[in-house]
């Protein structure tokens, strides 16, 4: 199978998860076949990092180029990390792909950049594109932030696109791992991150998945009230004449969202004590003014009393 870990906005940790995975496929007895055609080729230099270090097992990485597709369909498994400044071989790997997996971070930028990347996915491989998958990538540790929640129910709203419910959180361990020419799950083999990840690798390598379906053209849009849909039904356009419309504002609300919001104050109100602190102190003050003004009052009386004897 042909996976292609891609999307139009950088910074979304392509490369990163691309070299994990291979060190996670490797891990698993798989034959796999790994390909930089990103030309900042940070996967091949973590690669180069891996192999100085003697680490094994050793992840050899192809440049240049992208080979014809028979050699390498010989692979178990191939990984292909691809950036936008290399578009041609970026359209290429898209056309012989057998799915594209799409890391997003949760920020209304990234929402809008993967948007318009299934447009131009859809385009470049002629209205047949390949399965598509879509995870949150470096999530919120805190629970209370709601950006990953609304960017991943702005990302369901996307036709064409599986969002899996695997994430994988912002965590020091990533970068840490990485310039050291290591997976996650070898620096901190019992760490969150590292379940996270193992958790991600098995939902797109596990034996469920391990047959690439055939292409199907994609499915039409859904009825009109969709922003998306409403975009997938206009002719096609070039990629820098695509009008920028939002699908869904991740910093807004809904229901769902709502709902979630009103139970992370509730809870923070309950392990501050600030709401029952509130409402203890004002109830005190009143109390205490009472008190007062009815003291106030009887030392006015008594001493009216006393000046009339």
């Amino acid at each position: 199978m042909i996976t292609v870990i891609a999307n139009l906005k950088g910074g979304t940790g392509k490369s990163t998860v691309t070299f994990n995975l291979a060190v996670w496929l490797c891990s698993e007895k798989r034959e796999i076949t790994v390909i930089d055609l990103d030309p900042q080729q940070t996967l091949t230099d973590v690669a180069a990092v891996r192999l100085e270090e003697k680490i094994e097992p050793p992840i050899h990485v192809l440049r240049g180029p992208l080979p014809g597709v028979s050699p390498l369909r010989h692979a178990e498994e191939t990984l292909i990390d691809v950036g936008t400044a290399d578009l041609e071989s970026f359209k290429q790997a898209l056309m012989i792909a057998d799915r594209v997996v799409i890391p997003v971070t949760p920020s209304q930028a990234d929402i809008w950049s993967t948007q318009r990347f299934v447009q131009f996915l859809n385009k470049a491989t002629n209205g047949c594109p390949p399965e598509s998958i879509t995870f949150i990538n470096r999530a919120d540790t805190d629970k209370a932030i709601m950006a990953s929640d609304e960017a991943a129910a702005a990302l369901t709203a996307l036709p064409g696109v599986e969002l899996i419910p695997q994430r994988l959180s912002d965590r020091p361990m990533f970068r840490e791992s990485f310039s050291e020419g290591l997976a996650v799950f070898e620096l901190e083999p019992r760490s969150v991150g590292s379940r996270e990840f193992d958790a991600l690798a098995m939902a797109l390598f596990g034996h469920e998945r391990a047959t690439a379906e055939p292409r199907r053209p994609a499915p039409p849009p859904p009825a009109a009230a969709n922003v998306v849909g409403e975009i997938a039904a206009k002719p096609a356009m070039h990629l820098e004449d695509e009008p920028l419309v939002p699908v869904g504002n991740i910093y807004g609300s809904t229901p769902e969202i709502e709902g979630k919001r009103k139970t992370h104050s509730a809870e923070d109100g309950d392990k501050t004590g600030k709401g029952k602190k509130r409402k203890k102190g004002k109830k005190e003050k009143q109390a205490k003014e009472g008190k007062k003004g009815k003291k106030g009052k009887k030392g006015k009386k008594s001493k009216k009393g006393k000046k009339a004897k």
